[in-house]
């Protein structure tokens, strides 16, 4: 089962709130394999700072 939900998430970067959306788990037996794996590799994006990652509430360590 896929499972996907929106929520608002608080930015670690800027602190402002924006919906995103969140992927829980992927059943890569449903659907096609090309729209699975972008599923399962999307990044979340501020809208207001740009802040790009998998969760944008928590930063990245490079």
């Amino acid at each position: 089962m896929t499972k996907v939900e929106k929520q608002l998430v608080k930015c670690a970067k800027c602190g402002k709130e924006s919906e995103q959306l969140i992927i829980y788990s992927v059943n890569f037996s449903l659907g096609k394999k090309e729209d699975n794996k972008k599923l399962i590799n999307k990044n979340q994006k501020c809208p207001n700072c740009g802040y790009e990652a998998k969760d944008i509430s928590v930063i990245k360590n490079n």
